[in-house]
Parts: structure tokens; C-alpha cells; sequence
């Protein structure tokens, strides 16, 4: 089966962190930003890493963007860019496009021009907030395109005190741990001989069916369908 596409505009925390979760998970990543140095530290953790004006139509075409299943325009700062490139993502046929806005005013721009999913930074840590307190066990859903997933969850019972090697997960469940969360500490790309705490928080990737699965177990109970939080 073909995997999806993903490119990446703005290489801001969240572009950063989006686009080595989406290289753990092993997805085609192009990455594109205006800064060349933020471009060569990014540039292991993607498939293609490159330093150009994404509000040229031409380079965009240049690039192939069209060929792309799911644009995420990561450059909420910078109104202007951040509508004219959804724009181009959306005028190119890309079938899913994924923005940031700033505030409202940004939010109902982008919306009006056919962007699939926008969200507003402090509405997002409001709907985090509520599914923590809603769902103690799952806490965070994201879902960028129809198959893959990313849900944060606390550690399960049967996976406590034990490695990422002694779990396997890649081969007994079919997802990956992308990012740990322990006290203040953040832990990315875990090792295999990282041991899982109870209180850990881990971030996991993978298809939709694996992933919800997964977190059915977690929570012993239905999770829900969809929730867009950047």
C-alpha cells in the first residue's frame, strides 16, 4: 500500500516535532523553510529538506507539491504566508491541508479559502486540557491524513518496568513510540533499552486501525474518532 506524502511548511517547535514524528513512523516527509539552517538541522529527519520561498507559486510546482497527499502550514506568525501558501497547497490539488492560524481572524481566512482542518494554538491546549480530564488514559489524538494517527497515552499496566526491546511494539502491535514524556523531561527518538515508567506519558504512531485498537486497550473503551490538535 502506498504511503502518504506529507510536506511540511515552517520549521518552527512544531514543524520540528511533527516532522521527526513523521520520519519515526517512516512516512515520505518533504520539509520546506526560508531559513538554510534550520533546513540542514532538519534535514536527517526527513526525506527532503529545502530552503526556498514557498509563497512562489513556481518553486511549489518545481517541487512536485501537487503530487503530495497532506500539506501542513506550520507558520501561524506570519499571516500573510501562512494564507497565501494554504492557498497554493489548496489551488494544487493537495486533497488535505493542515494550517495554523494566529486567532480567529486568521482562522476564518483560512477557512474560507478550503483548508481542511485550522487550529488556534491556545484552542488546541484547551481541547488537550479537556481530553486529559475527559480520558485520563488517552490524552491526545491527532490525525493528519484518513490513515495515520497519533495518540498520547499513559503507560499501559502490561507494558510497565519493561524496554522498548523486551515490547517490540513495532512487530507485536504495529506502531511506533515517537516521544516520551517523563516529569519535565522529553524524551524523543527512545532507545530500545529505554525502560517504560508508569507515569509516562508516550506518544505513538501508526495506522488508524492499529492505533485505535491500541488505545482501546489502553482505555477499555471506545476512543474517539477525531481530534485535530496542532
Amino acid at each position: 500500500m502506498k504511503k502518504n506524502q506529507y510536506v511540511v511548511f515552517g520549521l518552527g517547535r512544531f514543524g520540528v516535532a511533527l516532522t521527526k514524528a513523521l520520519n519515526e513512523y517512516g512516512a515520505e516527509v518533504l520539509v520546506v523553510d526560508k531559513d538554510e539552517e534550520l533546513v540542514n538541522e532538519i534535514s536527517p529527519y526527513c526525506t527532503h529538506a529545502v530552503c526556498m520561498d514557498a509563497t512562489d507559486e513556481r518553486n511549489l510546482e518545481r517541487l512536485g507539491i501537487n503530487n503530495m497527499d497532506v500539506a501542513i502550514v506550520c507558520i501561524a506568525s506570519n499571516i500573510e504566508a501562512s494564507i497565501f501558501i494554504s492557498l497554493l497547497c489548496k489551488q494544487m490539488g493537495i486533497p488535505k491541508v493542515i494550517s495554523k492560524a494566529s486567532d480567529e481572524k486568521h482562522k476564518l481566512v483560512l477557512e474560507r479559502i478550503g483548508v481542511d482542518s485550522v487550529v488556534i494554538p491556545e484552542e488546541a491546549m484547551g481541547e488537550r486540557l479537556a481530553a486529559v480530564l475527559a480520558k485520563p488514559n488517552v490524552v491526545e489524538i491527532m490525525t493528519l491524513a484518513d490513515s495515520f494517527r497519533m495518540v498520547e497515552i499513559r503507560t499501559p499496566k502490561r507494558w510497565q518496568d519493561k524496554t522498548l526491546i523486551e515490547l517490540d511494539l513495532r512487530n507485536t502491535e504495529h506502531v511506533n513510540i515517537v516521544v516520551i514524556k517523563r516529569g519535565d523531561e522529553i524524551i524523543t527518538s527512545p532507545a530500545g533499552d529505554c525502560k517504560l515508567l508508569a507515569d509516562d506519558l508516550i506518544v505513538i504512531a501508526g495506522a488508524i486501525d492499529d492505533i485505535k485498537r491500541l488505545s482501546n486497550k489502553a482505555t477499555g473503551k471506545v476512543v474517539a474518532e477525531k481530534i485535530d490538535i496542532l
